[in-house]
């Protein structure tokens, strides 16, 4: 069996040539279950498996006795934000990470990095959350986040267990479980809200970070999709921006672990926060679920499945990226937001890249459409949804325009074989709103390559086909992930 996995990502490596300064993020979707409720985890993991496989895989990310930190998204399981009494479902809920997502990443981590040592501590997985209400370990217990359904996770950890809390922003509490990280280009610097954020935070660029996250070999956020009233989108960047930092410094008080005073959830600022937060502590890979996939998020204002089930939108899908900022962008788009009214996210993208982490790694953030590849066996437009929401902060956030939901018109006016390149010649829309960011080159169904310049005219190299017909795909897409497809047959 494990020949067989070996030989699929060996295949799929071959396969898939992206170049340097594009990344890749995936998206899979089931096409034997029908609705979420019925998958199982041999399903889950499947899905999972070939979205992170997709993506480029986990084998230059993390490697034999590596120490690996599981970041799911448990803001809360409890109705209505309450701290006891009924919780949501335990599984595809859409407001919490599906604790199978995290169980199938963490059998996939552990065929790579080998068993835990107890000894030396190598080979460890941990699953590290802070949630955004109540408990943390009560949360973790609704939602079946323990060792015996975890069997593959040798740790589960509540951030507020980490440290003991003094005053706000008083780190002396925790220097045992933190480490001070120093922003050089921090945009953090206004704190609006005058003297109350300033108990939390100096404007100096200066972060305290869980130490076991910042040290980690690796560090995977497994958030989920949905939007948010404040940040609007809340994916793999907002996972470790906001949910990673330690309630023990930046908690509301002694008893209440919800960081709303470390940073004014309700203005703009709030994004400054979280674009500095996680360069500090940036992901290695985000796995995304997106089993259920939900509206009006964070979460709701209901108190019952049935009520909670008008938000959801039963996607069964899983998503994967190196790049955490790659696929928030994808993200606002499947949930039809617009992602340049996110601040974060337009920050990350100048920033251009994170790191370098203590494990050495500088992740490259690419945040504009036409360097992002979507593979998998759906496009956005696919999947694509209207989630409602409400922005709470002013212009922040704002649904993609209707003029900007057209899609883009292509054709192939020739594809011709000229020895071992492939001629391929377009003609692609060029107005305000349907303007042909990039395309996609596919042939007999296998993604080649991409273009994002001088579109009309392109070659492919085509050494690796046989003599006869082929047949060409060339997906075309706006500046919103906005596709048309056009198709022709070519032969050698």
């Amino acid at each position: 069996m494990k020949r067989i996995i070996l030989l699929f990502v060996l295949i799929i490596a071959i396969a898939i040539t992206v170049p340097a300064d594009e990344s890749i993020v995936s998206l899979v979707q089931s096409t034997t279950v029908s609705r979420a409720s019925n998958l199982t985890y041999a399903d889950i993991l499947a899905l999972t498996r070939e979205a992170i496989d997709l993506a480029g895989g986990l084998n230059d990310i993390i490697k034999r006795g590596d120490v690996v930190v599981l970041k799911p998204n448990l803001v809360t399981s409890i109705w209505n934000w309450g701290v006891s009494g009924g919780h949501i479902p335990e599984f595809v809920n859409g407001v919490c990470t599906d604790r199978r997502v995290v169980q199938a990443v963490a059998e996939i981590v552990r065929e790579i990095i080998g068993p835990y040592n107890p000894a030396t501590g190598r080979g460890k997985i941990m699953v590290i959350e802070g949630a955004a209400k109540g408990s943390t370990t009560v949360h973790y217990n609704n939602l079946g986040y323990t060792r015996e359904n975890l069997v593959h996770v040798d740790e589960i950890i509540a951030l507020e267990d980490e440290g003991s809390w003094v005053r706000a922003g008083d780190a002396s509490g925790s220097m045992a479980f933190v480490n001070q990280v120093r922003l050089n280009n921090f945009v953090y610097n206004r704190a609006a809200g005058a003297g109350q954020f300033l108990r939390y935070y100096q404007n100096d660029g200066v972060y305290w970070v869980n130490k076991k996250i910042h040290e980690a070999d690796a560090l995977i956020s497994i958030p989920v999709v949905k939007n948010h009233w404040n940040a609007v989108v809340t994916g793999g960047i907002k996972n470790i921006g906001i949910g990673a930092a330690p309630p023990s410094i930046y908690g509301n008080a002694a008893h209440d672990i919800g960081r709303n005073n470390m940073v004014n959830h309700s203005s703009p600022v709030l994004h400054d926060w979280i674009a500095d937060y996680f360069a500090c502590i940036p992901a290695d890979f985000v796995v995304m679920d997106g089993l259920q996939g939900l509206q009006n998020g964070p979460l709701p204002s209901v108190s019952s499945s049935n009520a909670l089930a008008a938000h959801q939108k039963n996607m069964r899908s899983i998503l994967a990226s190196k790049d955490a900022l790659a696929m928030d962008i994808v993200l606002s788009n499947i949930l039809g937001w617009d992602y340049t009214t996110v601040p974060y996210l337009t920050m990350l993208t100048e920033r251009g890249s994170v790191g370098p982490k203590p494990n050495k790694r500088i992740i490259p953030l690419r945040g504009n459409p036409r360097d992002i590849v979507v593979l998998g066996n759906r496009k956005v437009d696919d999947v694509r949804g209207n989630y409602r929401g409400s922005m709470q902060t002013g212009n922040v956030g704002r649904r993609i325009p209707s003029q900007n939901t057209a899609k883009p018109t292509v054709r192939i006016t020739s594809a011709v074989f000229n020895g071992e390149n492939l001629n391929i010649n377009l003609n692609l829309s060029a107005g305000e709103n349907n303007k042909v960011d990039k395309i996609d080159i596919y042939i007999n169904g296998a993604y080649q390559r991409s273009f994002n310049t001088n579109m009309n005219n392109v070659t492919i190299n085509a050494s690796n086909l046989a003599s006869g017909a082929h047949n060409i795909e060339v997906r075309a897409y706006t500046n919103y992930m906005y596709c048309t497809t056009a198709t022709t047959t070519a032969r050698k």
